[in-house]
């Protein structure tokens, strides 16, 4: 699929359940182990003109911590740089979030930061929609709040079960797993996120999403 070619694909043009009324999608790449391919794929000139294209406004980036000078390499390499706004205008600065970069790419706003203990109340208060790499606890951070959730798994991690975790939620119609990191797949799981409707977890999940992690890890 071309994701430069929109005449294709109508977004869905509704407002989403975060209080903020600028419609943000939030993009969590772990704490610890970069996540360097997503990153790369959310700040593709293609899938930024998606995003554009469904109506968001901003996009909220956690890329994990070291990654600062990449992500502000990938920000410039991207040839979308409009201009860059001053970190003392952070609209995260409620949350206690401190801003690593605050840009405009096209008609993107862009906010990037290492890593904060307030990603709970970021996905409540802000998300419209998530997309996350697939660990567990952020896969269950997103679900618990019932937000839209697109998940990525990190295939490059060893003896790793994130895609049999991303593929068996996709199953049970609680999120949609990204084919890969690349962008092309991203934009397709967006394309997706407009055409279904997500099944809530149901209460009691805590057990089980432990059993069901069990299983995938005895698979």
């Amino acid at each position: 699929m071309n994701i430069t070619n929109f005449e294709a694909f109508a977004c869905v043009a509704s407002r989403g359940t975060a209080q903020s009324m600028v419609r943000t999608v939030v993009v969590t790449c772990g704490a610890t182990v970069p996540f360097p391919d997503l990153v790369r794929s959310v700040l593709d000139a293609g899938f930024i003109q998606k995003l554009e294209l469904c109506n968001f406004d901003r996009m909220v980036v956690q890329y994990g911590k070291g990654f600062g000078t990449e992500f502000q390499r990938l920000v410039e390499q991207s040839g979308m740089l409009d201009n860059v706004r001053d970190k003392s205008s952070n609209p995260l600065e409620s949350l206690g979030i401190e801003l690593g970069i605050h840009v405009k790419l096209g008609h993107l706003e862009v906010c990037g930061f290492e890593f904060t203990t307030a990603i709970q109340n970021l996905l409540r208060t802000e998300a419209d929609l998530v997309i996350s790499h697939a660990g567990t606890g952020s896969i269950l951070d997103a679900l618990r709040l019932q937000k839209p959730l697109i998940v990525v798994a990190n295939t490059g991690l060893m003896d790793n079960h994130q895609l049999q975790i991303a593929l068996k939620f996709e199953s049970r119609g609680h999120l949609i797993s990204a084919h890969d990191s690349s962008a092309p797949a991203l934009a397709q799981a967006l394309e997706r996120t407009q055409a279904v409707t997500l099944e809530p977890l149901p209460s009691g999940v805590n057990a089980q999403f432990a059993n069901l992690l069990a299983t995938v890890a005895k698979s």
